[in-house]
């Protein structure tokens, strides 16, 4: 058991590029330290009768965990929709875990339909109604809920290949549900021939996802591995999947696509929307720079910033837009400050206050110009006078922006 007692909030890495499915997600959480009893005695008290145990399990001289639910139920009757969110109201389920186990629930749903040809509410679950399915679920949950993570990183899932027999009979790898709870997410091949991410397991991971990336930064403090039914062959990597706590930095980190090109053939009327339109279209920021170019021609450099799956579809647009013919991209990191928003008022006029925080540490907090410039319009005044008396507003609460 690992001591999970440090200062602050801690970040949560998933290691899913072998596979998961949510009993391994759950016995990972376990073993990385969450207590058995604060998931046994709410998963008993709220869902049908089962028996839930967590035990050791080595798996190439790594030793993890392995959770086993048996089933109690006598003829346990084929679930909807409704019923596995019904099971949620009960008082010992706290409301963030009841939300979120609702939207793992909606997620499956919505993907069954799709592939079926029927509607969520329609949807008969089979495996993922079963009770193991039902513990999986909620006990991973409800194990987040106790570790409290700053932020969740998943890398790419693993798809599989291969079949898999399946309530409907034999199905392709991946399931087709699988492949629709994993659209516009990141996912990699893994070992050929086997079924390496379920349903459930996309479910849970793609809810709880704050980013992915193949690597986390920080330090770590803890390292938990869920072992999976199957035993894999030795020319495989291990049936495990492996969560890493870190201690987390005051800085954050995300992935951003970084688009550019360069122009030389559009006139300054041509190019002077370009920026709006890329903004208006979902960039994070867009900008054009001029330089001097080959054969002597000044000319553009357009650097558009996006989030990465926005980037298709902004390349796309970079091309109609200014007709040039290639665009570069590459995925960065960039450091972020955690940012917050407020507003104060002004004669009766809302000014939105942009803040960022560095930790604990308020770094800044300024009003949007754009209701800056909007205020002093109504209120006839001039942008200064309204940027002074929203600071003096600011100060009355403790605070003043640069």
């Amino acid at each position: 058991m690992n001591n999970l007692k440090f200062p602050g909030q801690p970040i949560l890495f998933i290691d899913a590029s072998h596979g998961v499915a949510g009993d391994m997600l759950l016995a990972a959480l376990v073993d990385l330290g969450v207590p058995q009893a604060t998931l046994i005695d709410p998963l008993c008290a709220a869902l049908p009768q089962h028996r839930l145990h967590f035990s050791p399990e080595t798996r190439r001289g790594i030793v993890g965990c392995k959770a086993t639910v048996e089933a109690l139920e006598k003829s346990p009757p084929h679930r909807h929709l409704s019923d596995l969110i019904g099971a949620l109201d009960h008082p010992q389920i706290p409301d963030p875990v009841r939300q979120q186990a609702t939207e793992v629930y909606q997620r499956l749903a919505r993907a069954e339909a799709h592939v079926h040809g029927s509607t969520p509410e329609q949807v008969h679950f089979h495996e993922v109604g079963a009770i193991d399915a039902q513990v999986d679920i909620l006990g991973t949950l409800l194990a987040i809920h106790w570790l409290q993570p700053a932020e969740i990183i998943v890398t790419p899932m693993a798809l599989g290949s291969g079949v898999v027999k399946a309530a409907h009979g034999i199905i392709p790898i991946p399931a087709p549900a699988v492949v629709e709870l994993l659209r516009d997410v990141p996912v990699c091949a893994g070992p050929a021939g086997r079924e390496l991410t379920t349903p459930t397991g996309a479910a849970l991971l793609t809810t709880l996802a704050d980013r992915y990336c193949h690597s986390p930064e920080g330090i770590p403090a803890a390292q938990g591995w869920g072992a999976g039914t199957r035993i894999a062959p030795e020319s495989d990597p291990p049936n495990l999947l492996r969560a890493i706590l870190l201690k987390g930095s005051p800085l954050r980190r995300e992935t951003i696509a970084v688009l550019e090109t360069h122009l030389d053939h559009l006139s300054g009327e041509e190019a002077g929307g370009v920026v709006d339109q890329l903004m208006d279209a979902g960039a994070l920021d867009a900008l054009l720079v001029p330089v001097w170019m080959k054969k002597s021609r000044p000319g553009q450099w357009l650097t558009v910033i996006s989030r990465p799956e926005d980037r298709e579809r902004l390349i796309e647009q970079i091309h109609i837009l200014t007709g040039t013919l290639g665009v570069r991209e590459r995925l960065q990191q960039r450091s972020a400050l955690r940012r917050e928003s407020s507003q104060v008022e002004i004669s009766g006029v809302s000014i939105r206050i942009k803040k960022a925080w560095l930790g604990d540490r308020l770094i800044s907090q300024r009003p949007e110009q754009d209701d800056l410039r909007s205020a002093a319009q109504v209120l006839q005044i001039s942008p200064a006078e309204v940027r002074r008396l929203t600071e003096i507003e600011l100060e009355k609460v403790g605070h003043s922006f640069e």
